[in-house]
């Protein structure tokens, strides 16, 4: 069987009984384990459906959905680990930085918890790799923002959470995004966004961090234009046209 008619068949398996494991995936379509985790993993990298630990399950419709941290933590780490060392790259000692929650930003914690930096972020995940990382009483300094605990994310968000931030002025804003159109980026919930535009706002550098996955991508909620963001970093070259958008603010990080 095709993949793509696999992927239609496990979609209507989903529609059915809402949830498939690995080992049903693969009793009913006499395909490998490997094979099984390959299709799930198409399926929510393009967010037809939501991966649990040993299976898939339907998105809700309805419901904004963000895929877990640990799970998402899985896909493209390889590329995400460059793209994220091209980014710490970019911080200068003693500056002031902000770190949004994404996976691809979480991956500088290895580039920046032993440097004389103020990391304001509102990952929690963030914040505790930092202070696992560092060597010493010295280096990276964090402050955590306030807010409401966004579920199966390590993200603290709401008013409390944007209120903290405009009370900084940093150097440099690092921002992960969830798609990139040629209207500008997108994430995929308002709550994450109202937080990274408090960020872009009050920052003096804006960088966004994408792996290629998220080109030709549009997310729920706008992030913010091409024109508000100073540095656009990815792993690969993109399509044509968003190099030409991007233009002199593209950065693909080496191997």
């Amino acid at each position: 069987m095709k993949p793509s008619l696999r992927s239609r068949e496990i979609l209507a398996a989903l529609r059915e009984r809402g949830e498939l494991t690995v080992e049903e995936a693969c009793a009913r379509f006499g395909i490998s384990p490997a094979t099984a985790r390959r299709d799930f993993a198409t399926l929510a990298e393009e967010g037809r459906a939501e991966k649990t630990w040993g299976g898939l399950r339907l998105i809700d419709p309805l419901t904004p959905s963000m895929v877990p941290t640990g799970l998402r933590e899985e896909i493209h780490v390889e590329e995400k680990r460059r793209i994220a060392a091209r980014a710490a790259a970019l911080c200068a000692d003693d500056a002031i930085i902000f770190i949004d929650g994404g996976t691809t930003t979480l991956q500088m914690a290895r580039w920046l918890a032993d440097r004389p930096l103020r990391i304001i972020t509102n990952s929690l995940l963030m914040a505790h790799e930092i202070d696992r990382l560092r060597s010493g009483p010295s280096g990276a300094e964090v402050f955590l923002t306030g807010g409401y605990l966004y579920p199966r994310s390590g993200l603290l968000v709401g008013p409390e959470a944007v209120a903290s931030l405009q009370q900084y002025q940093a150097t440099l804003a690092f921002l992960s995004v969830g798609g990139i159109s040629e209207e500008g980026i997108s994430n995929n919930h308002p709550l994450v966004v109202e937080v990274e535009r408090a960020m872009l706002a009050h920052a003096d550098r804006v960088v966004l961090l994408a792996d290629h996955s998220k080109f030709d991508h549009r997310e729920l909620v706008p992030e913010c234009s091409w024109e508000e963001a100073d540095t656009l970093i990815t792993g690969e070259m993109p399509p044509e046209k968003y190099a030409k958008l991007a233009g002199e603010s593209l950065v693909v990080a080496a191997e």
